[in-house]
């Protein structure tokens, strides 16, 4: 499965915020080397999904809306990614869905619930738990 700019982008500015608690989108964009107009859209869509808060002024920034054990990696990928990583077959779905006759849809169907199961599985807690062993 390759990993997309917005989810990486998306993944290392939650990883300043989670380190920092309290971080400005132009600070998170210095110390990682991201775009701030990019970064900007991708906080934007994670407040939508409610992984972050924002504070506005001259002090304000962004913050987890929630402890980093509790954001899964599954988590960041529906607020940055469109629906991609469905590999759902489901009747209607015109992408490649033959509907009732596919035989394909009860794999898709358990692929998908395997794909949730593991990307459910690792939080941001655990992503900069293995972020910091491999610094040490």
């Amino acid at each position: 499965m390759a990993v997309s700019t917005r989810i990486e982008y998306a993944l290392r500015a939650l990883l300043e915020i989670a380190e920092q608690g309290h971080i400005s989108a132009q600070k998170i964009c210095d110390a990682q080397n991201l775009p701030k107009k990019y970064v900007e859209h991708l906080l934007s869509q994670l407040k939508s999904s409610g992984i972050v808060q924002s504070t506005p002024g001259s002090l304000g920034g962004y913050s987890l809306s929630k402890d980093a054990s509790a954001v899964s990696f599954f988590d960041v990928v529906n607020a940055v990614e469109d629906d991609s990583y469905n590999a759902r077959c489901e009747v209607g779905d015109q992408r490649f869905c033959l509907g009732d006759e596919c035989t394909l849809s009860p794999f898709f169907t358990m692929l998908d619930n395997k794909l949730t199961e593991v990307l459910s599985s690792f939080s941001l807690e655990d992503i900069l738990g293995i972020r910091e062993r491999k610094d040490k």
